[in-house]
């Protein structure tokens, strides 16, 4: 995929990480990789080091913010944004085509109320392709720190709901396809917010019927972590090959 990199931002995911990046490799060519990694220990710059994967060190650095650094340094026209916890189950050359093609800014599954929680629509924060030519040209951020998390008309700003409506603002081409399940799974509830704030996580979307009960959320990402060996027996074997 020409004029692409593949970008996330960690937090002490290691094995996550690095399995996301082997299971893109799978299915994709050699490419462009810009990991900001929040960890607060080393063993995830290690790894990345180990693999010849480019990465900023941001250490402690919060999430949403994160997703600006690798925006400003990223030198392609285009990005594919995901969480580390994302496995790629297939190419994804038909979708990017179509998202350069139709001169898309944004491009992902448009998700709303979410979790019993009452939130401003957004693409999916965890998969999603962005026009970074575009996006520096009208200078949007993805994090805004006044918006994010308040409630504004009843609703929140979630993680990526600013960019959405900034990138709206400017009429930009915003694209709406689901892609979960057919050309990535998402394994979400282990990444890096149940790791950093465990029990105490307050902000979880797990699926339209949680109940954010956070002892349970914890819970569920310790099992979803079991599960998630078996991708990294699955990938460990695959080759990864950053730019």
């Amino acid at each position: 995929m020409d004029n692409l990199t593949l970008a996330s931002c960690s937090y002490n995911t290691p094995d996550a990480t690095i399995t996301m990046l082997k299971s893109f490799f799978k299915y994709h060519d050699q490419t462009p990789i810009l990991i900001c990694d929040n960890s607060t220990n080393d063993t995830t710059n290690a790894l990345l080091e180990k693999n010849n994967v480019p990465f900023i060190k941001n250490k402690g650095g919060l999430h949403s913010p994160s997703v600006d650094i690798v925006i400003q340094n990223c030198k392609t026209d285009y990005m594919l944004l995901v969480d580390t916890d994302i496995i790629f189950l297939n190419s994804h050359e038909d979708i990017y085509k179509q998202f350069v093609e139709m001169e898309l800014t944004l491009l992902g599954e448009i998700c709303g109320d979410r979790g019993g929680k009452k939130l401003h629509n957004r693409i999916h924060p965890w998969h999603c392709f962005i026009n970074i030519k575009n996006i520096k040209k009208h200078n949007i951020k993805f994090h805004d720190i006044n918006r994010l998390s308040k409630k504004i008309n009843d609703k929140i700003y979630d993680v990526g709901a600013s960019f959405f409506e900034d990138i709206r603002k400017q009429d930009l081409k915003i694209g709406n396809v689901k892609l979960q399940d057919k050309y990535y799974r998402h394994y979400e509830g282990m990444s890096w917010r149940t790791l950093k704030y465990g029990e105490k996580d307050e902000n979880i979307d797990i699926n339209e019927t949680a109940t954010h009960n956070n002892i349970e959320l914890y819970r569920y990402g310790q099992a979803v972590e079991k599960m998630y060996q078996n991708e990294i027996e699955l990938y460990k074997n695959i080759q990864i090959k950053a730019i």
